[in-house]
């Protein structure tokens, strides 16, 4: 049977789901506080977000987030000793930090003190970093600042899309947790403060981040079709239409013809039934895209 530890969980995004199911691989929380249901698609339905359903299907004690006043009247029937937050995507104030005895854990997707914010996974794809990792670190009312209990590391192949290293990141956030906070409530875990000297700043994605310059290189379009899929995306605009590209493949010179060769940067072509693309330094296919107003396809 899991162990109950005297911890609300607070998490409303995708990488909340990988840290909490490690996490109840060992133990459970009192509470977990995810936010509320939001529409999404064409439709407009509400929709539970993944940290409720997680929630629903292992019988957690959940409740959807409506304001630190309701909150506080949880918080006095339940007297947890700490939290741990991973990807709530809402400040937590200094006021309701100071209701916890031993405060608030962060798992956070970055080697702290660099790529603090609100974006480390997509911005550590966008500067090709060799490494990343998790840090599992007490909260303050600074973002991503306090002191840290413990840090993995994760090598890089140069190769991770957005979604396969936000589930390796959740799922190792998860495993620090599990070995630490035993030893944490209990007060045997020695916390080292940040180095400010070497503190990065991540900014909030925009759909506009996801436009593909013609003028870049294969590295750069690499690197964002990585980073930015499958949200905000990341398009070309042709005659005022909106060409979502999806996946692409880089393609050897020796390869092709000498009439596509001649192809100049911006220039569509085909070869072999593959609708191509000539970058400034690279020829490219398109193997996954979608047209402004139609379905997603090769």
């Amino acid at each position: 049977m899991k162990k109950t530890l005297p911890l609300i969980f607070f998490g409303s995004s995708q990488f909340s789901v990988f840290v909490l199911k490690e996490f109840l691989k060992k133990y459970q929380p009192l509470l977990v506080v995810t936010l509320k249901a939001k529409p999404a698609g064409r439709g407009l339905k509400i929709q539970l977000n993944p940290v409720y359903n997680l929630c629903l299907k292992e019988k957690l004690n959940v409740i959807e987030f409506e304001d630190w006043e309701k909150f506080k009247t949880d918080f006095e029937l339940l007297k947890p000793l700490a939290g741990a937050i991973a990807g709530f995507s809402k400040i937590i104030p200094k006021e309701i930090i100071n209701l916890f005895p031993k405060g608030i854990l962060n798992i956070h997707p970055s080697l702290l003190p660099k790529y603090r914010g609100p974006n480390p996974i997509r911005e550590v794809i966008l500067n090709n970093e060799k490494e990343t990792g998790v840090t599992l670190f007490l909260i303050d009312e600074l973002v991503d600042h306090g002191p840290i209990i413990h840090q993995k590391v994760l090598p890089l192949l140069g190769k991770e899309n957005y979604q396969e290293l936000e589930a390796k990141l959740g799922k190792l956030g998860g495993e620090i947790l599990n070995e630490r906070i035993e030893n944490y409530l209990e007060g045997k875990e020695i916390l080292v403060p940040q180095n400010e000297s070497l503190a990065t700043y991540t900014k909030k994605i925009t759909k506009e981040d996801g436009l593909l310059n013609l003028d870049d290189g294969y590295e750069t379009w690499d690197r964002k079709i990585r980073a930015l899929n499958p949200w905000p995306g990341t398009y070309l605009k042709i005659n005022d239409k909106i060409l979502k590209i999806f996946s692409i493949e880089k393609i050897k010179e020796g390869d092709l013809p000498k009439e596509i060769l001649k192809t100049k940067s911006g220039e569509f072509f085909t070869f072999k039934n593959e609708l191509g693309l000539k970058l400034n330094n690279a020829f490219i296919f398109l193997k996954e895209v979608q047209l402004e107003g139609r379905k997603k396809m090769s």
